[in-house]
């Protein structure tokens, strides 16, 4: 079983290390980029559980930024898609185990307590920013990295993206419910609530963790802001792309030794 779970690892690890590094696009401002190796996270994680997808997520994604020319981002990634990979699959391992609807509601409440937390933190903080940028010492780094002349055009800039991460961060759990509730009939266990919120917080653990990252290597907590959006449509395409693929191998060999 040591064997077989050794070899699982390393094949899952190349998934994700080809996905990551295979299909990227640059995210300005910030020097990273976004991907779509978070999908085979989650299909690791929920598949092989937490220790797979939280060794499979850190080593695929580390080595796909060294590979990549984004060596200075491997540490944070390897830390931040590590436990990514661990809660989704502790997560899953859960239900896996056993399923009842007060764990589901207990999964769902703290899901979107941590989800409202977080845009309540993101608003406030761009909302400050906007408010006081004659004064902020972020404004002449802000014109400068971001290419605006005038305090009137970065102005209308930050509002709009706070708009944006705003309605983005409203949408997305929303759409997930709705993802949930239309096809938990097809198949109770992985399309249930808790299960997908859970997988919400994962992304939401990353969005985090990238964030801080962002905050120690650029040396501000306002560039990294810029990235959130795209954190978010990184692991939301992610998780639809990993249950898809789950749902469209449901009735294989492999997923009945998983117990799915």
């Amino acid at each position: 079983m040591k064997l077989k779970n050794l070899v699982i690892t390393g094949i899952m690890v190349a998934l994700i290390f080809v996905l990551t590094f295979a299909i990227k696009v640059p995210v300005p401002f910030t020097r990273g980029y976004i991907h779509l190796g978070d999908s085979m996270i989650f299909i690791a994680a929920i598949l092989f559980g937490w220790r797979v997808g939280a060794l499979a997520g850190g080593l695929g994604s580390a080595l796909a930024d060294v590979v990549g020319g984004y060596a200075f981002w491997a540490i944070p990634t390897f830390i931040i898609k590590g436990i990514m990979g661990a809660l989704v699959g502790l997560i899953s391992d859960t239900y896996r185990k056993k399923y009842s609807l007060k764990k589901e509601i207990g999964i769902f409440s703290v899901s979107v307590g941590v989800w409202s937390a977080f845009i309540i933190s993101v608003s406030i903080t761009l909302t400050s920013l906007i408010n006081n940028l004659h004064t902020s010492s972020m404004t002449a780094t802000l014109m400068n990295e971001l290419g605006y002349d005038n305090l009137e055009d970065l102005k209308n800039f930050l509002l709009n993206t706070r708009n944006i991460i705003n309605i983005v961060l409203i949408v997305v759990p929303v759409v997930l419910i709705l993802i949930s509730l239309i096809l938990r009939k097809k198949d109770l266990k992985l399309f249930n609530l808790g299960n997908l919120m859970g997988s919400l917080i994962s992304g939401l653990w990353m969005v985090f963790g990238y964030f801080i990252a962002g905050r120690i290597l650029l040396g501000n907590w306002i560039i990294p802001i810029f990235e959130i959006p795209w954190n978010i449509l990184q692991f939301t395409v992610g998780m639809i792309i990993a249950y898809i693929v789950l749902l469209a191998f449901k009735n294989t060999t492999l997923f009945q030794n998983s117990d799915l």
